[in-house]
């Protein structure tokens, strides 16, 4: 993903392809320089010298023919984590939620336009998911993206829109600027955001979001599951209730450690 706002002729090239061998080494955990070559599409000579220089700093180590990641990424995430206030604020209200839903509850902000999942809990009946602490998110297709997305100035939305665009991931996702407007417009008026199966086929999902005293979005909370249980087998008045309730407690969780 290119970071939206920068400009190519700014971007050091060594630096985007060492980067790019990194993104690769993850999403395939661990890799040889063949398949780290037609992965980046980048030449196996300028591959093997990338990775021998990340070797030397000791952010890869070699395994036979493989490359993985070093454990020193560990200190880097680590931090990025419990700088965010949110993390430490969405701490109990998550686990709470996940407990009474028995659901999926994860809780994002915002990252040059894109949304990222800062914490994650799991109920007792939650579904396996590909989203993890740390998965980028469009805005755009996410319950907790939309929650967000209504809540900020319009000038935002439209460079948020310009820069990443409205990609649709499935046939539900919502891939033009009207229909996104009107739908942010009813979010504003209840608080409430919902994904039907717009990111991930079968998956639904109930977002609302996190905001100061003065309206700055500090993030989301949504409550995810499958759509038949999400749709059908709780009041929906209820589980907005739970949802607003521990949003607001992430509210003032934050206020006080300020």
């Amino acid at each position: 993903m290119t970071i939206q706002g920068t400009d190519e002729v700014d971007r050091v090239q060594a630096v985007v392809k060492t980067l790019d061998i990194l993104e690769a080494l993850w999403q395939a955990e661990g890799a040889g320089v063949t398949e780290l070559t037609e992965r980046t599409g980048l030449p196996k000579s300028t591959v093997h010298a990338h990775l021998t220089t990340l070797s030397s700093k000791g952010y890869v180590v070699q395994d036979g023919t493989d490359y993985r990641l070093s454990l020193r990424f560990l200190s880097f995430g680590e931090h990025v984590k419990h700088a965010e206030p949110l993390h430490a604020a969405s701490e109990t209200p998550l686990e709470d939620l996940a407990e009474w839903t028995g659901e999926r509850v994860l809780c994002s902000t915002v990252q040059n336009g894109l949304g990222t999942i800062i914490r994650a809990c799991d109920g007792e009946r939650s579904v396996s998911s590909s989203i993890t602490v740390g998965t980028p998110t469009y805005l755009h297709c996410s319950a907790g993206g939309k929650a967000m997305l209504a809540h900020f100035e319009s000038h935002r939305v439209s460079r948020i829109v310009e820069g990443w665009g409205l990609p649709a991931f499935t046939e539900e996702t919502i891939t033009d600027r009207e229909t996104l407007e009107i739908e942010l417009e009813t979010i504003r008026e209840t608080g409430i955001a919902y994904s039907h199966g717009e990111y991930l086929p079968g998956i639904s999902a109930v977002g609302a979001p996190v905001l100061s005293n003065e309206g700055e979005v500090h993030g989301a909370i949504t409550v995810a599951g499958p759509q038949h249980r999400l749709e059908n087998e709780w009041e929906h008045d209820e589980l907005h209730n739970q949802l607003l309730s521990a949003a607001n407690t992430v509210e003032v969780n934050l206020l006080f450690s300020e």
